[in-house]
């Protein structure tokens, strides 16, 4: 097992009904809001990168040929059921032991590599935190993994795991793609495209 190697998954199985599309085939500047979190997560030094989705038969699949695509069936359960899918399959890819491992939620979307390079180099279960109010993504040490293991798969992530904050400078930390009003404000002309969804980032 090599350790040098920070896992994480990618929660994307959510049924976008308020939306009416899938959240993670949202488009920003020519990428998908699940291939943004995949290529950013690379350029982080993360891997193996686990895309959890409702179905094993989605562009998703298409958008990320080589990414390791877990289903969740009942994705109403909640974030922390897919999260503990994603763990199982990290399991099977690295064994147990890993230090570190990342969770991002598609729909939170406004971070880029240097925020999450700054969460790795804190010990702990660590959130980014800016102007007081935490957002993601979020890095679980091997405590907060065994704690959400052992949850039930509805129990809200918030109860199973305390995220210590990290002070960032991320204005859009907390833009949260929900429904049509957010992906308009998404792609409203503003600071947030060219900060978190640049053209020239990328793999």
């Amino acid at each position: 097992m090599n350790t040098d190697f920070v896992p994480a998954v990618v929660l994307a199985a959510g049924f976008s009904r308020r939306l009416g599309a899938p959240k993670a085939l949202v488009s920003v500047n020519g990428r998908t809001l699940v291939e943004w979190a995949y290529e950013r997560l690379l350029l982080a030094g993360c891997q193996p990168v686990i895309v959890v989705n409702a179905s094993i038969e989605t562009e998703v699949r298409v958008r990320l040929p080589s990414a390791h695509l877990v289903v969740n069936p009942e994705p109403d359960l909640g974030r922390t059921g897919s999260l503990q899918l994603g763990l199982q399959a990290v399991s099977e890819a690295f064994g147990h032991g890993q230090r570190q491992l990342v969770m991002v939620p598609v729909d939170r979307p406004c971070w880029d590599v240097p925020l999450l390079k700054t969460l790795l180099g804190h010990e702990g279960n660590v959130a980014p935190s800016h102007e007081g109010r935490k957002g993601h993504p979020v890095v679980l040490d091997a405590e907060g993994v065994a704690g959400v293991n052992a949850a039930q798969q509805d129990a809200p992530l918030r109860d199973v795991v305390n995220f210590l904050p990290v002070a960032v400078h991320a204005p859009w930390l907390h833009m949260n793609i929900d429904t049509a009003e957010d992906v308009d404000l998404l792609m409203s002309p503003g600071g947030h495209l060219s900060s978190c969804f640049s053209q020239s980032e990328g793999i």
